[in-house]
């Protein structure tokens, strides 16, 4: 091709083309990037240094003689433990069992005793128990554990619960955003169908795996049927939260979706971690956010009779009721903007189709 030849519109459009695809694959690169800020920020940032904030427990024994006790313990660290004193050691085996205290303190001449509940929290009963262990060293005494609601033999670290929140969250995101790749103009009822098959399917799957496959989840069949139940309403909120995302805001929702369901879940859950021992920010978090409710559910129907379930389901319930409310308003606006686009292109088609057809233009002509 000589200086003065234009080159062909077929290698231009490729050259734009290639160019334009380069541009959009450079930035795909911001999909990693936001995954690892995501993760680092939260899971790094809530994780890596556990420390108690005004965690309660008790001594008993006589205040007399329990007072240089309480003393020290809660200057360990400092604002780390809310102290108080009890007469018997029943109450505290009592409150321990109810969650209302994190443990207890029985002083002895010859064996102290810890009382803790190590189906609320393992890391709390671990780390309580250390903090009395250090104590009865300090009085050059072995320390005996009392666990008045033990974790199940094949479940000692409750690992298994949080990983069937991750599953349960992972569900019901997934299922919204591959429906929303694969078949953007399903019917809603069909849509919620599926959804609401993958929040059945999604909690029983990991359940068979983990309890009967693993033995890490037992109990009656009516527990075990209440801690399903309580995986498909958590898995279908979070996808019915992530389908009105998409609805109100569109892409701008697959952004958003994982910072509330993976990024901001998964660290305050309280799972690996207890909120105890949480860092301001994701113990804050953990006394509303779905996870943490996700969880206290599934603890509160394995190993407390399924006490402050009733809670759980409401802070669940709020987070549908309070997404559809912001959502309303960008839901209904992009609707009547899909209506009013709709007609005017059935009001184009049939002017366009009336107009006569344009003659095709006769080629240059070329001399001999």
């Amino acid at each position: 091709m000589t200086p003065t030849e234009t080159p062909k519109p077929g290698r231009a459009s490729g050259s734009a083309r290639n160019t334009r695809e380069m541009r959009l694959a450079a930035l795909t690169l911001l999909l990693p990037l936001y995954v690892a800020v995501g993760f680092a920020a939260n899971n790094i940032g809530a994780l890596h240094a556990p420390k108690p904030h005004h965690v309660k427990v008790a001594i008993v024994g006589a205040p007399a003689t329990t007072a240089p006790l309480a003393r020290a313990l809660g200057a360990r660290p400092n604002n780390g433990f809310a102290v108080s004193q009890l007469a018997s050691v029943t109450q505290a085996r009592r409150l321990v069992g109810a969650r209302r205290l994190a443990g207890a303190y029985v002083p002895s001449r010859n064996r102290p005793t810890a009382i803790v509940a190590s189906a609320a929290s393992p890391s709390l009963a671990n780390f309580v128990e250390g903090a009395f262990r250090q104590t009865a060293a300090g009085e050059n005494r072995p320390l005996a554990v009392d666990d008045v609601r033990p974790l199940p033999p094949d479940n000692p670290s409750e690992t298994p619960n949080f990983f069937f929140v991750v599953i349960c969250s992972l569900a019901g995101f997934l299922v919204v955003t591959a429906l929303g790749f694969v078949a953007p103009t399903l019917p809603e009822w069909r849509r919620v169908a599926i959804i609401a098959a993958a929040s059945l399917l999604a909690p029983l799957i990991a359940y068979l795996i983990g309890g009967p496959g693993y033995g890490t989840f037992s109990g009656s069949f009516g527990t075990i049927v209440a801690m399903l139940g309580m995986g498909a309403l958590y898995t279908f909120a979070v996808a019915i939260i992530t389908r009105l995302l998409q609805l109100g805001i569109g892409g701008l929702g697959r952004l958003i979706a994982p910072s509330l369901f993976i990024f901001l879940n998964f660290s305050s859950t309280g799972g690996t971690v207890a909120p105890q021992l949480l860092p301001g920010f994701w113990r804050f978090l953990n006394h509303f956010w779905i996870g943490a409710a996700g969880l206290d559910a599934n603890r509160n129907i394995l190993y407390f009779g399924g006490a402050g379930v009733g809670t759980d389901v409401l802070k669940i319930l709020a987070w549908v009721a309070t997404w559809a409310a912001l959502m309303a308003i960008p839901i209904y606006q992009r609707s009547r903007l899909r209506v009013r686009t709709g007609s005017n292109a059935s009001a184009i088609a049939p002017q366009a189709a009336s107009l006569p057809a344009r003659p095709a233009t006769a080629g240059r002509s070329t001399t001999s």
